[in-house]
This record gives C-alpha cells, structure tokens and sequence, in this order.
C-alpha cells in the first residue's frame, strides 16, 4: 500500500508540475491592443500606439488590432468593443502578422460585416502546412469604420465575466501550435497581459491624457500583475508618414487617459440590437452562434497537422 501511495504521489506531482509548465511557459511578455492610428504599422513592425484619434462625422477611417512579443502564435481570437452609436466597423481585414511568411494559409474566422451593435468579434488561424508560427510584433488585424454619430467611443479588446463569478467568459485568446495559451498567466486560457485601449472622437477634441505610446521591446520586463491596462508611454513623437483618412487633431501627452465606458447593444451584422451584451443570456447565446469559432478551426488544423506527421 506505501508502494502504491506512493506512485500516486509522484504521479500527481508530475500532474502538477507538467501543468505548472504550460502555464509557465505561455509567454507573460506579451502585450496586444488598439492602435487608433495604423501610421506607421506594418504586418510585422509597429509605429507609435495611439489611443486617441479625432475625426468628423461622416468619415472613413481605420485602426489597427496589434500584438507585440509573441513568440509562436498560429491562431488567435478577440471581441472589438465600441460604442454603435458613434462608429460602426465596416470592414476587417487579417491578412497581416499570420500572413507574413510565404507559407502561410490564413483562415479569416471573423464575424460578418457592417457590424453596428458595439461588440465585434474578429479572429484568425495559420492553417498553412507544414505549420509556420508567427513571432515577433506587428498588425492582427486592420479595422475600417465609419463615424455615424458624434461623440466620443471606446475602441478597445473587452473581456465579459457575465455572471461576476471571478472567470471570463468571453476575451482574448492566443494559441500556439501545441494549444498553449500566450499570455495567459492564471491559467484560464484567456490573454491577461498587457492591453492597450483607445478612443474615437467623433466631431471632437481628444480628451487631455491621450498618448502616443512607444511600445516596450519584446525582450522588456513583463508588466507587474495580470490586470487590463493602458501602457504608460516611453515617448509622444508621432511618427511621419501617410496618415488614414481620419482628419481632426490628435494630442499627446504623459498620462494614461481615460476610456469612455461603452453602451453598446447586442452585436448584429448589419443591424442595431437593444440587449445588454453584458449578460449571461446573450454571452451564451454568442458563444452558441459561434464565438470561438478561431478556436474550433485551429483545432481542426493542428488536426489535419498531425495526421500529416503518421
């Protein structure tokens, strides 16, 4: 019987320590967000991050999902916030930091569009084969909008814990080729890294506190907790080039600014809702209508990967 107790306890501390490790290893450096101003980004570098861009109602304009310090992604999920009052998202397009290298095969698995309901869920996997994971910096996914209202909206990755119970039910996911979260340090697969979060001003000032923000090196010291925060800015030099279509001012300062709270509805594709997307009814219905689609297709690819290997 001590034999016996004690080959369970070495098993259940290899349990233990295997699971330790594929939290351990799933990349705390890394950080994501919303850039309101693409200038200077490309597939696999970024420009200065922007959390604020002003421009008039009426205009076509883009921001760019962006990642910086992964190290092996394949597949990746995330829940555009935005108020639809203000901005609708017209257009997406994810043929940029998975599409970077000649053999990639990127799978589009984002929702349809316009989406006007102030909750987009985009995302994308590698299908390509043999598997080819991305590392390093650069452009998720560039969104399009248009500026329908005046005001001023968020424009950041949300995370919903509908029920309050302490566990997100619907947030960032980034996986690597094993299925490994990236930048998941409490072990619940969701990204509780870094985030950077923005604004949209519509006929409008910037509010004071907006920043332009150096994004820390990949090699930096990972941010101290797990909590959703706006990065403080290493410095305010807007860089040169060819701005979007996006008039208006843009300031720059040394705080971190604040996030107008969103009021969005429902997400819809091409209509407005009138539910809170806040709520345990609509994220189950969400997730049943295919929320983790980006996930159910990585799955199937790393499948197909596998069986090319026997």
């Amino acid at each position: 019987m001590k034999t016996i107790g004690a080959v369970l306890l070495a098993l259940t501390a290899l349990t233990a320590a295997i699971l330790a490790q594929a939290v351990g290893t799933a990349q705390q450096g890394v950080s994501i967000g919303v850039d309101a101003d693409p200038n200077g980004n490309t597939a696999t570098s970024l420009g200065n991050v922007d959390s604020c861009v002003s421009v008039e109602k009426g205009a076509t304009f883009q921001v760019d999902v962006i990642i910086a310090g992964a190290s092996n992604l394949l597949a990746w999920e995330s829940y555009f916030s935005f108020d639809g009052s203000i901005v609708n998202v017209t257009d997406r397009d994810v043929e940029f930091f998975l599409a970077a290298d000649p053999n990639s095969d990127v799978f589009d698995a984002s929702e349809s569009l316009p989406s006007d309901g102030g909750l987009y869920r985009l995302g994308a996997v590698d299908m390509g084969q043999p598997s080819s994971p991305h590392t390093g910096s650069g452009v998720l996914a560039r969104l399009t909008l248009e500026a329908v209202g005046v005001g001023i909206s968020p424009a950041i990755l949300t995370t919903l814990d509908a029920n309050n119970d302490g566990t997100p039910d619907l947030g960032t996911r980034l996986k690597d080729p094993q299925e490994v979260p990236i930048g998941d340090a409490n072990g619940d697969e969701f990204f509780d890294g870094t985030v950077f979060n923005a604004q949209i001003a519509v006929d409008r000032d910037c509010p004071p506190g907006t920043v332009s923000t150096t994004i820390p090196s990949p090699t930096a010291s990972p941010p101290a907790g797990s909590e959703t925060a706006v990065a403080s800015p290493e410095g305010t030099e807007t860089p040169s080039g060819t701005t979007p279509a996006s008039p208006g001012p843009r300031e720059t300062a040394t705080v971190t600014p604040a996030i107008a709270s969103p009021t969005p509805n429902a997400p819809s594709s091409g209509g407005s809702g009138d539910s809170n997307w806040n709520s345990p009814a609509f994220v189950a219905a969400y997730v049943a209508a295919g929320a983790v689609a980006v996930l159910a297709v990585g799955g199937l690819a790393l499948f197909g990967a596998r069986r090319r290997r026997f």
